[in-house]
């Protein structure tokens, strides 16, 4: 597990044909195949004590002591149209600038290393429908192609940015 105060390791990685890799920590929400940049990825927490603010919006579950740091964590399901969830098995660590939140998420499956070819602009149709309030497409900022299928990347961006104006 990384510290919370050391960054994580760069995001790409040359691979064996000089190409550029992009490291990726995939992870499932709801049945769905989602990933970040393992720069954004402080570390995957099993769940622990989580107290809850009172008059917080109800994305926001609570906050948890990591080592001495206060971080939210929250629940991105209702931006990605999915109901909330009903319990917590996993908690991506998110660092994005300054900020640092925990995410919910319902299993890590792996950290990789997929060649930048592979990582595809969303369809048009998709990204058509960003300016929709309810589409989920407008958290997306890319299509991981993968030898068993596809993940959505995650715009920790935006999605952060999502969070903190509801």
């Amino acid at each position: 597990m990384a510290d919370i105060d050391t960054d994580a390791h760069t995001e790409t990685t040359q691979s064996a044909s000089g190409a550029e890799d992009v490291r990726i920590c995939l992870f499932t929400i709801s049945g769905d195949a989602y990933a970040v940049t393992v720069d954004t990825l402080v570390e995957i927490i099993i769940p622990q004590k989580i107290f809850s603010v009172p008059t917080t919006p109800s994305h926001v579950i609570g906050v948890i002591n990591l080592r001495g740091n206060i971080v939210p964590v929250v629940d991105i399901r209702p931006l990605l149209s999915f109901p909330p969830a009903e319990r917590i098995n996993q908690v991506a660590i998110i660092r994005q600038q300054q900020m640092i939140v925990g995410i919910v998420v319902d299993a890590v499956s792996e950290v990789i290393a997929v060649p930048q070819a592979s990582i595809l602009p969303l369809p048009a149709e998709v990204a058509a429908q960003e300016s929709g309030a309810r589409s989920r497409s407008r958290y997306l900022r890319a299509i991981v192609q993968r030898a068993d299928g596809v993940a959505a990347l995650l715009n920790i961006e935006r999605t952060l940015e999502a969070l903190t104006l509801s």
